[in-house]
């Protein structure tokens, strides 16, 4: 599948100082996957070092046709995961 970065993506990379390799390995390389049935986008998260810590990084995208179009990038916490898979906001993703 094509990955597509969108222009919201790229500036929010730029904001947060995230290496622009992030995006792509967090969605080919999850080790977590959510629908937010809110936003009606994917979630990803994987852990990966963001400024000089460990920290688990959350990626928001689309899957359109042949294509994964990236939305946004940012760190996180497993307190914050934790309560949006509570509260329902994230629904688990699950694989046929």
């Amino acid at each position: 599948m094509k990955i597509i970065l969108q222009p919201h993506l790229k500036i929010r990379l730029k904001q947060r100082l995230i290496p622009q390799s992030y995006p792509k390995k967090i969605v080919t390389e999850a080790e977590f996957r959510f629908f937010d049935p809110l936003t009606k986008h994917q979630i990803a998260i994987k852990v990966l070092i963001y400024e000089k810590k460990y920290k688990p990084m959350v990626v928001a995208y689309d899957i359109m046709d042949d294509e994964i179009q990236i939305i946004t990038v940012y760190p996180t916490d497993e307190h914050e995961i934790r309560n949006r898979v509570l509260s329902r906001r994230w629904l688990a993703y699950e694989k046929n």
